[in-house]
C-alpha cells in the first residue's frame, strides 16, 4: 500500500474516533442519538 494512501486511511480513522468521542461526551438526549445515527449512516456509506 502506498504511504500516502496509508496516511489518508489513518487520518480518517483518527478523525472518526474523535467524532464518536465527541458525540459520546454529550449528555444523553435525542440530539446525541440523532448525531450518532448520522455518523453511523455516513460510515456505512463509505
Amino acid at each position: 500500500m502506498p504511504l500516502a494512501r496509508y496516511r489518508a486511511e489513518m487520518t480518517r480513522a483518527i478523525n472518526r474516533r474523535r467524532l464518536y468521542a465527541r458525540i459520546y461526551a454529550l449528555p444523553q438526549s435525542t440530539v446525541r442519538e440523532e448525531l450518532l445515527a448520522i455518523a453511523q449512516r455516513h460510515d456505512a456509506d463509505q
